[in-house]
């Protein structure tokens, strides 16, 4: 059978559907020893310094100039509309547990919807918890007008999960209602740093974040679990494009926030295949805890298997090798 018959495969078993022009996310494999997915690596050493809000403008650039190249669209408004349409409802799924995602590049990726004509009032920026949401500089908005901001229990803890178990592969779990109601279309947002149980918290454990029980799957590295909650029809029918926030990365003691193991790298890595932004991010915190005298990961019995795990099941690109990193 070849790839691309396991690839549309996979597709049937989790719903997607083609979206009329809009351009849903690519789990596209290359020919044998070709590049098999893009992901975008947009760095800029003005990053490095002062604090990311600083950099709000250089963020929106950099952005911009990442959807395009991944698009080859001849500029960022065409680019976004390949992915977004005005009657999109679009959540950005942030992760504020800890080390947050920063404020500053939800601000530009908010920016690049707009160039979209997606309206303000059809964006909501979600986590878990209201206070997380705060806590990460983020301004709550509950209101029907403006881009909204809140966490799916942000009336009490539990209230914000629809009542029916669904389930997918080895999760049973309730979903958030944000996700499953509200949203046509999902952005992740996660921030580089590892986890003391999957290795990193990236793209995928992301979602750990929109059911109501993640607790339960943190056994055997949260693997296959973090697989089996992404491959579940309300987010893979929906998830559109992957926004690593690499403007600070924390290579030890996360997802909590440990600031001696923080660190400036000054980048956005911006893809349509999640499974090839987790492989890249991975690398990165590998490559930063060599540096500093760390061991791997797998050595700390906190291998990062769930990327592996969506690769075999055709959900994107692990392979370094297979993945073409364009600098911008």
């Amino acid at each position: 059978m070849s790839q691309h018959s396991n690839r549309r495969e996979f597709l049937a078993q989790v719903g997607v559907a083609a979206a009329g022009a809009v351009v849903l996310p690519s789990f596209a494999f290359g020919g044998q020893g070709e590049p098999a997915s893009r992901v975008v690596m947009a760095r800029d050493a003005k990053l490095i310094g002062g604090e990311v809000g600083e950099h709000a403008e250089l963020l929106r650039k950099l952005l911009d100039a990442s959807v395009q190249k991944l698009t080859g669209a001849p500029d960022a408004a065409a680019a976004w509309r390949k992915w977004f349409t005005p009657k999109d409802r679009v959540g950005i799924k942030v992760n504020t547990l800890g080390f947050s995602t920063q404020p500053a590049v939800v601000d530009a990726i908010v920016a690049g919807l707009r160039q979209a004509d997606v309206p303000a009032e059809n964006i909501v920026i979600w986590d878990r918890f209201d206070a997380e949401l705060a806590r990460g500089g983020y301004k709550l908005n509950k209101s029907t007008t403006g881009v909204r901001c809140y966490g799916t229990d942000s009336e009490r803890v539990g209230s914000g999960y629809q009542e029916r178990v669904e389930t997918s592969g080895q999760i049973g779990s309730c979903f958030s209602r944000i996700l499953a109601e509200q949203v046509d279309a999902i952005i992740s947002v996660p921030v580089l740093k590892d986890h003391n149980l999957a290795g990193v918290s990236l793209s995928m454990k992301n979602f750990f974040g929109a059911i109501h029980n993640p607790n339960k799957y943190h056994g055997t590295n949260c693997d296959p679990y973090i697989s089996d909650v992404v491959a579940h029809p309300f987010i893979a029918r929906k998830w559109r494009l992957t926004v690593l926030d690499a403007t600070r990365g924390q290579y030890q003691g996360g997802p909590g926030r440990n600031p001696d193991a923080i660190w400036p790298y000054g980048a956005l890595v911006v893809s349509t295949d999640f499974v090839a932004v987790d492989a890249v991010g991975a690398d990165i915190v590998e490559a930063k805890r060599k540096a500093v005298g760390l061991p791997p990961l797998a050595d700390d019995k906190r291998p990062t298997t769930h990327i592996a795990t969506a690769a075999q099941r055709k959900m994107g690109v692990a392979d370094l090798g297979r993945i073409e990193r364009i600098e911008v």
